[in-house]
């Protein structure tokens, strides 16, 4: 009797299927993971710019100031988050002609910078958390007396944040 000897036999088709499966119950877990791991890291990322354009473009006009402060002001959120969007009011000043207000369109000309989470950012500004300063002396310094502060979190990842002080 002649046997013909192409071909795989069941056993081996199962050891390898075995394998297979084995190999992907690892391999799925790791890559989900590294997704992740890779959105957190953008989102820790779009966060920094954010809250660095709002740094900076407060230091820009932190002199002008408001009523008798010397800085400018956060626009404060209360005590909840609100969503960051196009025209969010961030910071408020008075160039001595009136209070002019930055919005997010101000720091961003495309808009806010998207979330890799798929939701929006939000912001915070306590009440408490408002800059003041005076000038004093000849020639006049700035003395600084409260230091603002604000946070910004990801509208799906709400236990994660940043904390930025100016």
């Amino acid at each position: 009797m002649n046997r013909n000897t192409k071909g795989f036999t069941l056993m081996e088709l199962v050891v390898t299927v075995a394998i297979i499966g084995t190999l992907a119950a690892f391999a799925v877990p790791a890559y989900l993971d590294a997704q992740q791991n890779g959105k957190a890291n953008k989102a820790l990322e779009t966060m920094n710019t954010i809250g660095s354009s709002i740094v900076n473009k407060y230091t820009s006009v932190a002199h002008y100031g408001i009523g008798s402060s010397a800085l400018a002001q956060l626009n404060s959120t209360g005590s909840d988050w609100i969503d960051l969007e196009d025209a969010t009011v961030i910071i408020k000043y008075d160039r001595g002609n009136g209070i002019v207000s930055v919005v997010t369109t101000d720091l961003f000309k495309d808009g806010v910078p998207k979330s890799p989470f798929g939701a929006g950012w939000q912001f915070y500004v306590h009440d408490d958390s408002t800059g003041e300063a005076s000038w004093s002396g000849n020639p006049p310094e700035l003395l600084i007396t409260k230091v603002p502060m604000f946070k910004i979190r990801d509208t799906n990842q709400p236990l994660v944040f940043a904390e930025y002080t100016m």
